[in-house]
């Protein structure tokens, strides 16, 4: 220990051999290693080292740097507890601030105070770049997405420091991406992996912060195949590294977009993987978000029971922090209600979702919500998609917009337009639903031929959605029967109507006059012709 320690991951191995050796002579080699195990993502190994630090020279750095470690776990208490609530002499200002923020935003959920604290360090000459920085993150994830995108292009170029550019720059990718701007979430991406790139040997998590911020973005724009590539590549790239908690990350991405394309098999071991690895690591909160993702799966699955028990998850992390996620979130309990036999239901709760992501300015999530809402049996509103896509103009809200209408007018043509567009942008379960409805729409328009073809075509997609179940492929009823007659109907296949009145709350007499009502419209004398139908999706031409 007495040379210098020249190359990068000398400290890391000078730290562990006084660690292991049992003797620490000296405490700031083990806390420059544990800053290099930060920078390697192992946060394991970096709080052993800083804990040894710590124990053998206490200080406000120690205390500090073994704050920032915790943070970064997701431990927001433990780290709070560390810090005194004004940088003690001779403490790093900005470095201090920088964690006391992170650890009142994710602890305590409160934004006010965080950005408070980073405001008394905004002017130092040497840290305001890396404070800013700091602040578009929790502008991100607080849902303040143009505030987020307006500091990355703040800080966009030099004279910001590195580490400061890459930070912001990924908050501006997955912000831009969130609020519909695709092209400049591309191009934010492009800049920003090429200064993480530049700097890759000192900032060896740059490329991939930037790389999940792009995913994200892909995501948030229904830009599926793009995102599964990112998760995919990146996923290969991490485990080739040997950086096991980067690679559940990418894990967790290629499972929510395999859930999004109506995958839940491919979704569900990738998912847990994530959450498994992340449960004691989650720096960027994704754990609560992959939970739900799960909860979507067994969903997609008509595992009712599975999708409770998930969510049940989720609501165990959950704290006052994080709003960018909740939209998502609430969606995804909208589809576990439909699981459990409760349309109705759902389709109120996904229009919450759809309002709770237009007051926080989500406008690509409330387009999706909008959609969802009305896949569950509640109202279209074609309007709202309308004016979402008006102003994004983007692919996704193109095609929702279009399959909105064309669901509302029983509209076959548009119907099978959108299932197109729904196709190329990787939304095979969107696209099967949209062909399924088209045929509805072909054969009460007596096009008998059309009908015929969009039948084949929604074979086609559905048997690549690993039988996922949604309202539209059970029953293909879009347009002919009420939300009320659709949850009826589908209980019918297997419970009494004594049973389903207790199950909804209903009269038993209301129910058999909803599903005399069903039989006469679908044009069938009762419960035995009913199971052909929702098993079938209606694609029988």
């Amino acid at each position: 220990l007495a040379g210098p320690l020249r190359r990068r991951g000398d400290a890391l191995r000078a730290g562990m051999w006084q660690v292991d050796g049992g003797e620490v002579r000296r405490p700031d080699v083990l806390r420059t290693a544990a800053r290099e195990a930060i920078d390697r993502s192992d946060l394991a190994l970096a709080e052993r080292l800083a804990r040894a630090a710590r124990d053998a020279e206490p200080g406000t750095e120690s205390d500090r740097l073994l704050a920032q470690i915790l943070e970064y776990r997701g431990r927001s208490t433990e780290a709070a507890a560390l810090l005194p609530a004004q940088p003690a002499p001779g403490d790093d200002p900005v470095q201090w601030a920088v964690t006391r923020a992170e650890s009142l935003y994710w602890g305590a959920g409160d934004a006010a105070a965080a950005e408070q604290v980073l405001d008394g360090v905004a002017t130092d000459p040497d840290g305001a770049d890396l404070a800013e920085a700091s602040r578009s993150w929790i502008l991100l994830f607080d849902g303040r997405c143009a505030d987020a995108l307006a500091i990355a292009r703040r800080l966009l170029g030099p004279p910001a420091h590195p580490h400061a550019r890459i930070w912001a720059v990924a908050a501006g990718v997955a912000a831009a991406g969130f609020l519909g701007r695709c092209a400049e979430s591309a191009e934010l991406y492009r800049l920003g992996e090429a200064v993480a790139t530049e700097h890759r040997d000192s900032l060896p998590w740059g490329v991939v912060e930037i790389g999940y911020a792009r995913c994200l973005a892909h995501l948030a724009c229904g830009e599926l195949i793009q995102a599964d590539a990112l998760a995919r590549a990146g996923y290969h790239t991490a485990v080739a590294a040997q950086t096991p908690l980067m690679a559940a990350g990418w894990a967790g991405f290629h499972g929510l977009a395999a859930t999004a394309a109506g995958q839940p098999r491919q979704a569900d071991r990738p998912l847990r993987e994530a959450v498994a690895a992340l449960a004691d690591n989650d720096t960027f909160r994704l754990v609560r978000c992959f939970l739900g993702g799960l909860a979507m799966v067994c969903s997609l699955s008509a595992d009712g029971t599975g999708a409770q028990q998930w969510l049940a998850q989720a609501d165990r992390r959950a704290t006052s922090a994080n709003r960018l996620f909740a939209p998502w979130l609430t969606l995804w309990r909208a589809w576990t209600a439909a699981a459990n036999g409760t349309t109705v239901a759902a389709a109120a709760i996904a229009r919450e979702a759809a309002d709770l992501a237009r007051q926080i300015g989500l406008p690509t999530v409330e387009a999706q919500a909008r959609y969802d809402a009305m896949r569950l049996g509640g109202r279209c509103e074609r309007h709202r998609l309308a004016e979402l896509h008006a102003a994004l103009r983007i692919p996704f809200t193109e095609a929702l917009a279009i399959a909105a209408d064309g669901i509302s007018r029983m509209d076959g043509d548009q119907l099978t337009r959108a299932g197109a567009m729904f196709g190329a942008s990787g939304h095979q379960l969107l696209a099967a639903e949209a062909a399924a409805t088209a045929s509805a729409a072909y054969r009460r328009a007596g096009q008998h031929s059309a009908a015929a073809i969009a039948v084949e075509n929604a074979v086609g997609l559905r048997a690549g959605c690993e039988g996922t179940r949604t309202p539209l492929l059970d029953d293909g009823l879009a347009g002919l029967l009420t939300a009320r007659e659709r949850e009826v109907a589908r209980l019918a296949v297997r419970h009494s109507s004594r049973e389903i009145a207790g199950r909804l709350g209903l009269s038993q007499a209301t129910v058999n006059n909803n599903l005399a009502r069903v039989y006469a419209k679908l044009g069938i004398a009762g419960r035995a012709q009913l199971r052909p139908l929702l098993d079938h999706g209606q694609l029988e031409s």
